[in-house]
């Protein structure tokens, strides 16, 4: 099993599953057996008080832990909440044949060994994130990273929905940003001696957005939104041109890739555009957590602006260099308000942490570890070992990556609370892996950079430390591959790229540079 529960105890004899099982459950439990269970094994799974599979309410359990018993007699789930029930159910999914994960049954005997499993989480955040603002994933792929992120016991999916490169959320105060903020006239990468000439581009209504979280909450999984300010915006200002700091100047989409010298102006009139945008997607997302961005804000337009100057003067700031901080004030103020909590990346910090914010820690894990000591809590997210846009091994045939080395090994030997006091642990909500897409331009290769590296943090996530090792979970990682096999993922093997994988002598070949 992936990610290994707390404790697992073999019994005697086994169970099958046959077409007349039935469920004695809660309504909204036996609906997730349902969900989860139903369509890869062809059950029905009726209702019935004598079912033999037994779901029991246990409000002395954690949040999110479960026990799940196999015997000779049935199946008997215990759980104090939803997110624990989704959680068994999964675990039942891998105790039974592969087959059963895809969305129509293939036949394969439905027959469990007895055991008894007892589990909880190490974290209560467990984050994959997914960058769309890059390269555009279509919403049914985005759904497919849903069930996987589920499958995986992560149950935070962040989504940055907005960049440089294009902006994803639908605004109806704001149709200029999916008109023209939405797309770009083409890509080109740091090493490609010309763009590609394909315009890309797409963006999400507000009502497949809510289809969205739903689908997500019902297998356990929060989307935590992402819209960032105050830079990278330079769709934004292409759209509004009039929210930068040279109002006359023309701007465009992002075509390349990096960090860019414009940034938002932070008059009233460009605040309440951020306002605005943040009122409509509280709209949409429930998740106390909020994402803000907040990183690789360079202050270069604000420190040559005679007006960032005396807009730095008018609100009581020592100088422009200020602006950002009282930016990301400003909104964890407006957030709080309405119940919600900031999070931003490290930076947020760096003039001094800002009280009421959560940290994800990207640049470096002493980033998270200095909020610790400051008393507020993380994420820890360090691209030393987090970060899946990275190569997966240092063979040449890798496809064009954006550069840098994260083995599968390296991330499981990842510890989140290295270096902090255990009186800070408390502090740690959880950790998380990043998928920045600026080097993926589809699905395909989404999985192949997610897969198997996110399967090693999914266990990082979520099992006790204590006696790790990666001799003992590299067999278990290659059993569970076949479980990817059965959904038809296009993982990178542990050995090594497919020959269809590989960068080979074309665009996607590994730059002299990263070899």
């Amino acid at each position: 099993m992936l990610p290994q529960p707390r404790s697992v105890v073999p019994g005697t004899g086994s169970f099958r599953l046959t077409p007349e099982l039935a469920v004695d459950a809660p309504p909204g439990w036996a609906a997730i057996l349902r969900r989860l269970l139903g369509p890869g094994t062809g059950l029905d799974l009726p209702a019935a008080a004598d079912g033999r599979l037994r779901l029991v309410a246990d409000a002395a359990l954690a949040p999110e832990a479960y026990t799940l018993t196999v015997s000779e007699d049935g199946i008997v789930i215990t759980a104090a909440d939803h997110a624990g029930v989704n959680w068994a159910t999964q675990t039942l999914r891998q105790l039974l044949p592969p087959s059963v994960l895809r969305p129509a049954p293939s036949g394969d005997p439905l027959v469990l060994d007895a055991v008894e499993i007892t589990d909880a989480p190490a974290y209560a955040w467990r984050g994959m994130h997914l960058d769309v603002a890059r390269h555009f994933m279509p919403l049914a792929q985005v759904f497919r990273v849903v069930d996987l992120v589920a499958l995986h016991k992560h149950n935070v999916l962040h989504l940055h929905l907005t960049d440089d490169q294009g902006w994803r959320f639908e605004s109806l105060r704001y149709p200029r940003l999916q008109e023209v903020a939405s797309w770009r006239t083409e890509t080109r990468r740091p090493y490609d001696t010309e763009g590609d000439g394909t315009p890309h581009g797409g963006f999400y209504t507000q009502a497949q957005l809510r289809s969205l979280v739903r689908y997500a909450a019902d297998r356990g999984v929060t989307v935590v939104p992402e819209l960032e300010f105050p830079g990278h915006v330079s769709g934004v200002l292409a759209a509004y041109p009039e929210l930068g700091n040279a109002p006359g100047r023309a701007h465009a989409t992002a075509t390349t890739f990096g960090v860019f010298p414009e940034v938002l102006n932070l008059n009233d009139a460009a605040m309440q555009v951020v306002l605005d945008l943040y009122e409509e997607l509280l709209d949409i997302f429930p998740s106390r957590y909020v994402h803000v961005g907040g990183d690789e804000c360079p202050r270069d337009e604000w420190l040559a602006s005679p007006a960032a100057a005396q807009l730095a003067r008018q609100r009581g700031l020592a100088g422009p260099v200020e602006l950002q901080r009282w930016f990301t004030e400003q909104l964890r103020g407006w957030l709080t308000e309405r119940g919600r909590v900031l999070v931003g990346w490290d930076e947020i910090s760096d003039e001094g942490p800002v009280p009421g914010s959560v940290v994800m820690a990207w640049r470096d894990a002493r980033y998270g570890r200095e909020a610790v000591a400051a008393g507020l809590p993380v994420v820890m997210a360090p691209m030393s070992h987090l970060y899946f846009d990275w190569y997966s091994s240092t063979d040449e045939a890798e496809p064009y990556a954006i550069g840098g080395l994260s083995t599968v090994e390296h991330i499981y030997s990842y510890d989140p609370l290295e270096g902090i006091p255990a009186a800070g642990h408390p502090l740690v909500l959880g950790t998380q892996c990043q998928l920045w897409t600026e080097y993926v331009p589809d699905s395909r290769r989404a999985e192949y950079l997610l897969f198997p590296r996110a399967c090693a943090h999914a266990e990082v996530a979520w099992s006790d430390p204590a006696g790790r090792s990666w001799a003992e979970f590299e067999p278990r990682l290659a059993e569970h591959l076949g479980r990817l096999d059965a959904l038809g993922i296009d993982y990178r093997p542990l050995a090594g790229p497919q020959p269809w994988q590989q960068g080979g002598t074309g665009p996607l070949r590994r730059p002299d540079a990263h070899r």
